[in-house]
């Protein structure tokens, strides 16, 4: 009976140190794999951010319609985004200033790619929009008007 009580303590402290051990070693490591997947993923949200900024200075209305996600181009039609595109004053340049990947425990992963748009008339400002990987590649989503 002793032997079994000694036994259980033993499984019960190999136990207490494995979870221990997932613990402290488990949270720096996703950590460490978490951030190396972000540094993959920065090349192709800057190359789809600089695209849709790109064809917003040279007014390419079209080929910035076809980089707009899914969900963004059943909301809008392309005769409505040439519409809303049209109206706003066209940007002359832009300089992308930061990309970042928000984690949250309660809300999907959010890809953000901020930017500075400079305008022929009015003060330069920053904009921010967000990406989502779709049909192999990186689309804009929720684009603010430029």
């Amino acid at each position: 009976m002793a032997d079994e009580a000694n036994m259980s303590t033993q499984g019960f402290v190999i136990a207490l140190f494995v979870v221990a051990a997932l613990v402290c070693c488990g949270t720096p490591i996703s950590g460490f794999y978490l951030q190396r997947k972000d540094k993959a993923d920065e090349p192709g949200m800057r190359a789809a951010g600089e695209a849709y900024l790109d064809a917003a200075v040279r007014g390419d209305n079209g080929t910035a319609y076809d980089l707009l996600c899914a969900a963004e181009q059943r909301g809008r039609s392309r005769a409505d985004w040439d519409a809303t595109a049209s109206v706003i004053v066209d940007p002359t340049g832009f300089r992308i200033t930061d990309l970042a990947v928000r984690r949250s425990s309660d809300a999907p992963t959010q890809y953000v790619v901020t930017a500075e748009v400079t305008y022929p008339s009015h003060p330069s400002r920053e904009v921010q929009f967000h990406l989502r990987k779709q049909d192999g590649g990186w689309k804009v989503c929720g684009p603010p008007p430029l």
